[in-house]
């Protein structure tokens, strides 16, 4: 069933689709754990462990770190040993609202008014109710969020779109004009098949040809309390890792962008994140703390292998179209 994920259930689809004919369904094109390049060596840290232990574990489990604190109210709330809730979707469309849209101020970006992701859901529920062609609900999910990075050339509620794992900007997209602007013809074939195998060209899309990894972690505060506080610590983490390696963009040959995002699920396996990188698709992590972060961009980010024991699932696969 098709869903334009923020994480909520506000939209439900099933209804929608009640009336369309069954056909047989075609082979889900996306990662499988067969295909997902998991590292061969395990991983030196277990979910959520700390580098440098102080003191008795909580009941839970959470033992406090001397290198990197994180407050006890906060780690007492971690779940750590449950199996990590995995995920599957197709691709992963994201607005670059800024770290002060007013976006972040809700605990649901999707009812933030005047904002992309309530534009998105509702021009969604109209372009379904329009569609006479009774087809059978598309495999795979199309992730939505809205990220910190800032949309250059425009304000709020204008912001860039970016798709992954295609690496494509779409710049300057207002949320009430989705049917009636350049970017609609990209945003019917997503609603068609999230997994479309070829992607209408948008006239003023670009290709983002100088970067290659984008670190996403979930920073929403309003959301929960558990990534509001971890989230933040981890991306300051992996920027200050990231740059003492010059894998930071900005600097001469950094790659690599680093960017709170709103929620997508399963805060009480906070610290949670999102990995987007060229040829490797995009993978999420919970369990994540602080002192994982140098592994992380070492295993991961520069020998390109997926950690298992943090892993949530993959959000999308290496690649799509044809």
């Amino acid at each position: 069933m098709l869903r334009s994920l923020t994480r909520t259930k506000s939209i439900s689809h099933s209804s929608l689709y009640s009336c369309y004919l069954p056909l047989i369904p075609r082979q889900y094109k996306s990662t499988t754990t067969n295909t997902v390049p998991f590292d061969n060596e395990p991983f030196p840290f277990s979910r959520f462990e700390p580098c440098c232990p102080e003191g008795e574990a909580s009941e839970n489990g959470f033992i406090p770190c001397s290198e990197h604190p994180i407050p006890k109210v906060i780690g007492k709330k971690i779940e750590m040993h449950e199996e990590l809730k995995k995920t599957r979707t197709g691709r992963h469309l994201v607005a670059c609202v800024g770290p002060e849209a007013p976006d972040w101020s809700r605990s649901k970006v999707e009812t933030v008014k005047g904002g992309m992701i309530l534009g998105i859901n509702s021009a969604q529920n109209t372009w379904m109710r329009s569609q006479k062609e009774r087809r059978p609900p598309p495999e795979g999910e199309l992730l939505t969020t809205v990220i910190g990075r800032p949309s250059p050339n425009t304000e709020w509620p204008n912001s860039d779109i970016l798709l992954f794992p295609e690496f494509r900007r779409y710049p300057g997209v207002h949320p009430d004009k989705l049917l009636d602007s350049k970017i609609t013809p990209l945003l019917d074939a997503l609603w068609k098949d999230p997994m479309c195998s070829k992607l209408p060209h948008i006239e003023n899309e670009e290709i983002l040809n100088d970067i290659d990894t984008v670190v996403l972690v979930c920073t929403h505060t309003m959301r929960d309390k558990r990534c509001g506080v971890l989230g933040p610590l981890l991306v300051d983490e992996f920027r200050k890792v990231l740059s003492e390696q010059g894998l930071l963009k900005g600097q001469e040959k950094g790659r690599v962008e680093v960017w709170g995002v709103s929620h997508f699920g399963g805060h009480k396996f906070a610290g949670n994140m999102i990995i987007h990188q060229k040829g490797l698709g995009g993978h999420m992590y919970g369990n994540v703390r602080q002192c994982h972060v140098t592994s992380i961009v070492d295993r991961h980010i520069i020998n390109k292998k997926v950690i298992k024991e943090l892993w949530r699932g993959a959000v999308t696969p290496p690649s799509i179209e044809k």
